[in-house]
């Protein structure tokens, strides 16, 4: 019975410390007003407010050749794009405001070109 009063307190500590993790609120202009990310040591997801031109995303962090510091790269749909095309997000990492970000697309996954770029706000 110990046993099981020491892993319930232990389970306790556990579920309310994750209960009060912050999770960023991205406002990168026209692309998206509200776009959560939710971060997980190296990756990352989320999710867009249903005005945004964006859907819920997956991605990691990590260094991308031609930037400074770390970046969250992950992968997004634009909903009033075709399908075949394809959206990757960079996103200047730490989340600071006035970080940077840069949208590619590529149709067929060889080569991308910068779809859209600009800074975002953090908004909580």
């Amino acid at each position: 019975m110990r046993k099981f009063s020491m892993m319930a307190a232990a389970a306790a500590l556990v579920v309310s410390g994750s209960a009060q993790a912050k999770v960023p609120v991205l406002d990168l202009g026209d692309i998206c007003h509200f776009m959560a990310v939710v971060v997980d040591h190296s990756t990352v997801s989320g999710f867009s407010h249903f005005t945004c031109q964006t859907g819920n995303f997956v991605g990691v962090i990590g260094r991308v050749q031609g930037t400074e510091g770390r970046s969250m790269i992950a992968s997004v749909r634009l909903l009033d794009k075709p399908k075949k095309n394809q959206f990757l997000l960079r996103v200047d990492y730490p989340l600071v405001n006035g970080g940077g970000w840069t949208m590619y697309y590529t149709k067929a996954g060889y080569t991308a070109k910068v779809y859209q770029s600009g800074t975002y706000s953090v908004i909580k």
